[in-house]
């Protein structure tokens, strides 16, 4: 597809604005999703499209949450594993969604996110120490798998969904659920952009095209 000037200019405006927010709290999918809907960017490209800028994006933030000591790698290595199997699994099934669709899940997601943030951002738990240690692999499993399934299907809100599992069933305050719900979303956005990208790619045909000249 083409695009005019002010249309690679509204792309670099909104998507950047969406790194920005996603780096922060996470949500940046509510933004260039509905962007790329926007401007007309075909459906089957579009959550490839945004798993590789989102991924790009929050490089530089998970790169900054790990120089600063702030991720609990036992904990985390749960969840890490986790989304990449799930967000593999729901790229699979990210194909069959229509424009249509797309519309109607942000319908759904956006006051989703708002109620819950509204409910619980603010809350303050007592200590991941106070979970045991299977406790703690159990609920980072399974918010991993979920919310990794959720961001290979669809993605907007990931990060918010996963700040909120972090922080109400992993007993996390706020500053840590932040920065390790950005290294699990980061996860989650290569493995579902790896899985788009080998689907692009058994799709082309590369096949060598021979012009045959008919001299009569």
């Amino acid at each position: 597809m083409e695009m005019e000037i002010w249309q690679y200019f509204a792309v670099f405006v909104l998507i950047g604005f969406a790194g920005f927010i996603d780096s922060i709290a996470g949500g940046g999918g509510l933004i260039s999703v509905p962007t790329y809907l926007a401007l007309g960017v075909p459906t089957e490209l579009i959550l490839g499209t945004n798993k590789c800028v989102s991924s790009s994006g929050t490089s530089f933030a998970v790169f900054r949450y790990i120089k600063s000591g702030s991720i609990l790698w036992k904990t985390v290595a749960y969840a890490i594993v986790a989304a990449l199997v799930g967000s593999a699994i729901g790229a699979s099934f990210s194909t069959y969604l229509s424009r249509s669709t797309l519309f109607t899940l942000l319908l759904f997601v956006i006051p989703i996110l708002f109620y819950l943030q509204a409910k619980h951002m603010g809350e303050q738990r007592t200590s991941i120490e106070a979970l045991t240690s299977q406790q703690i692999a159990f609920r980072a499993t399974l918010a991993g798998f979920f919310i990794g399934g959720y961001d290979g299907i669809f993605g907007p809100g990931t990060g918010t969904f996963l700040l909120l599992a972090f922080i109400l069933y992993l007993q996390m305050n706020t500053r840590e659920a932040s920065a390790n719900a950005r290294i699990v979303n980061y996860a989650s956005n290569v493995s579902a952009f790896i899985y788009c990208s080998i689907t692009l790619v058994k799709t082309m045909d590369f096949s060598p095209r021979l012009s045959v000249a008919t001299h009569v």
